[in-house]
């Protein structure tokens, strides 16, 4: 479900970008580099000095540059959810690894929860500094995963029953 909900955050700020960066192309602020539309394109801004006379030409770059992150932010979780979904257990990412936060010296650990079919419904996580003390926090993250799959679980079939 947090899944289906970030792909579809992911399609509503890619049209907000389409439309933003459409508007600096217009003003003629900006081209795509590249001949055939998707991903790997690059928006090339030209003429930065006379974005700032055009203050709505300004607002409308932050608001590309701003969606650029927002959807690499939000594809980063959702390939660690899909990563997790694979997993059978507990997935570690440390430093570059880690999608949500190369350049930080950050690490995730992660560890799915499962429905009462095996299912995997969600994810649990945590996010702390590469020297993390791994051997602590590992059985933490997949023992609360497990508790919280066993809750999910008996809460689903009691609502079920009753």
């Amino acid at each position: 479900e947090v899944a289906s909900d970030i792909r579809l955050e992911l399609r509503s700020h890619r049209a907000a970008l389409d439309q933003a960066a459409s508007s600096l192309v217009e003003q003629g602020l900006a081209q795509w580099s590249g001949d055939a539309p998707g991903r790997g394109r690059s928006l090339i801004v030209r003429g930065r000095a006379n974005l700032l006379e055009d203050a709505q030409a300004a607002e409308d770059l932050d608001r590309v540059r701003q969606l650029f992150n927002e959807l690499e932010r939000q594809q980063s979780l959702l390939d660690i959810l899909d990563t997790t979904r694979e997993a059978d257990g507990v997935r570690l990412f440390i430093g570059a690894e880690n999608q949500l936060f190369p350049l930080s010296g950050s690490s995730v650990i992660v560890a799915p929860y499962m429905g009462g079919e095996k299912q995997v419904i969600g994810a649990l996580g945590v996010i702390g500094p590469t020297r993390l003390n791994y051997a602590r926090v590992i059985p933490m993250v997949d023992y609360t995963a497990k508790v919280v799959g066993q809750i999910l679980s008996a809460r689903r079939k009691k609502d079920t029953q009753g």
